[in-house]
């Protein structure tokens, strides 16, 4: 039973210090697809999914030493969560990287076109999500070329720094690309039924 203790106690603690270190970013939408068993849901604010891993840890406070096998089913979704959350989280360009000014300005710039974004019907943003992946793309081979070009392996280091942030943003339009093109082909299909 202290065992126990002791490990839930460890968990609240890593879980107070993942909100402390993304408080600054705790509104912003993670465009990351998650398996279901993991998160009840996709596209949702940081914040969400702190909060689906404090109720997986507080669920499993409150059990027995008696609820063995829930206490193990629990123990790997809270620990799946924390990988899959701060998996996701390093995608997240950190604001300590930036002056509190310019980080918040462009956040709102950022916030303001993701709203007018997804207030469009799905076909417009199916083909503003084709032309965001056509400029990341050529953003991409932009900085590859870059890199080849480049003398010092510090600027070689930093241009895959680059480049690195560049194919997962890459990789998160892909992801909504995906998600929209599922969503339309699911209407498709209803409307002929």
């Amino acid at each position: 039973m202290q065992n126990l203790t002791a490990l839930l106690s460890r968990l609240h603690q890593l879980i107070t210090r993942l909100q402390q270190q993304y408080e600054p970013v705790k509104r912003e939408i993670l465009y990351t697809k998650f398996d279901p068993a993991v998160f009840s849901e996709n596209f949702q604010p940081v914040e969400f999914y702190l909060n689906e891993i404090r109720h997986c840890a507080e669920q499993i406070s409150r059990l027995t030493p008696e609820d063995v096998e829930q206490t193990a089913f629990l123990s790997e979704k809270l620990s799946a969560q924390y990988n899959a959350l701060t998996d996701a989280l390093s995608f997240i360009e950190k604001p300590q990287a930036k002056s509190a000014v310019n980080f918040k300005q462009v956040f709102n710039e950022r916030e303001t076109q993701r709203r007018q974004l997804e207030q469009l019907p799905p076909r417009e943003r199916l083909i503003k999500y084709y032309e965001a992946l056509q400029a990341l793309n050529e953003k991409l081979n932009g900085q590859k070329d870059l890199q080849k070009q480049s003398q010092s392996e510090t600027e070689k280091m930093r241009i895959q720094q680059q480049i690195d942030i560049t194919r997962r943003r890459r990789q998160r339009c892909l992801d909504a690309i995906e998600v929209l093109e599922e969503y339309l082909a699911f209407k498709q299909n209803q409307s002929k039924e």
